[in-house]
């Protein structure tokens, strides 16, 4: 999806503007190769949930562009839990969604690292849902793109 939020502090006026719109599988390519057209393609998409961001159509601000990958399971749910070596963790493929899902997939994880008890949810996060032959199955039928 499109995201739109402040960046930085006090008086600062930069908008971060962020849109996965190509959603098929890469390679990662170090660095990322640049997409002149972002800019303008994320502010037209943002136009549609904020109109009055059309008034910066034909006065674009000059962009700071910094990117990177979304990292992504094929399923696009996140890796969360204990790891096959022993005292190792992960929180990994959070889609983008790092800023919004970083509280629960930590809480999360802190209850994998104490021991406590686990929400019913917990084992759809876990790396070793992959080795489950119905798992794997599910896959095979999932598409190609990676969206719920």
């Amino acid at each position: 999806g499109i995201h739109l939020r402040p960046e930085g502090h006090g008086e600062s006026q930069a908008v971060l503007m962020l849109w996965d719109y190509h959603k098929e599988p890469v390679p990662p390519i170090i660095p990322p190769p640049d997409d002149p057209d972002y800019p303008e393609v994320v502010l037209r998409g943002l136009t549609t949930v904020v109109p009055a961001l059309q008034a910066y159509l034909n006065r674009m601000p000059k962009p700071m562009i910094d990117g990177g990958y979304y990292t992504k399971t094929k399923e696009n749910r996140p890796l969360i839990g204990p790891l096959p070596v022993d005292g190792a963790y992960i929180i990994s493929a959070l889609s983008g969604y790092g800023l919004m899902a970083a509280p629960a997939a930590g809480e999360l994880l802190a209850s994998h690292i104490a021991g406590d008890a686990l929400p019913d949810y917990a084992p759809a996060f876990l790396l070793s849902r992959y080795e489950d032959p119905a798992y794997q199955q599910m896959l095979e039928n999932w598409g190609d793109v990676g969206q719920l």
